[in-house]
């Protein structure tokens, strides 16, 4: 009827069939949330198990297909240290990820816990000296 208020509709972007605010939506929101947090976890699992399916030939000096096809996950690292990229990619998971989890009224805590990380990181590198090259 003319006199009754307009109501608004909101679709998806990418797919207009799905409404805005129906349990649809909510379904497609709950999977896209989920992958986003699968996806920085995934990536980091998924290094290290390739890794760990270095070890024997990397230790053994005997490289294989696998240690060939994973090796920029290793190879700017002395072999005692091959598995350092995981550490690497977890640093830069947490900087760059979980510390925005930390509410933003508490930037100074931000600041305090990506200041910790960076310098426990540091502390990491000189003793461990995990890169081949000593301008690493």
């Amino acid at each position: 009827p003319p006199d009754s208020p307009l109501e608004q509709v909101s679709y998806m972007r990418l797919d207009a069939s799905i409404e805005c605010g129906t349990d649809e939506h909510g379904s497609v929101t709950e999977l896209a949330f989920g992958l986003i947090a699968l996806w920085p976890a995934g990536s980091l699992i998924l290094f290290t198990s390739l890794l760990v399916a270095c070890y024997k030939p990397l230790r053994a000096k005997r490289p294989n297909a696998l240690t060939r096809a994973t090796a920029f996950l290793h190879k700017e690292y002395k072999n005692k240290c091959y598995w350092w990229e995981a550490v690497e990619l977890a640093r830069k998971l947490v900087l760059t990820g979980f510390v925005l989890l930390i509410p933003e009224k508490n930037a100074f805590l931000r600041l305090v816990v990506a200041t910790l990380v960076c310098s426990c990181y540091a502390v990491a590198i000189a003793v461990v000296r995990p890169y081949k090259r000593v301008e690493d």
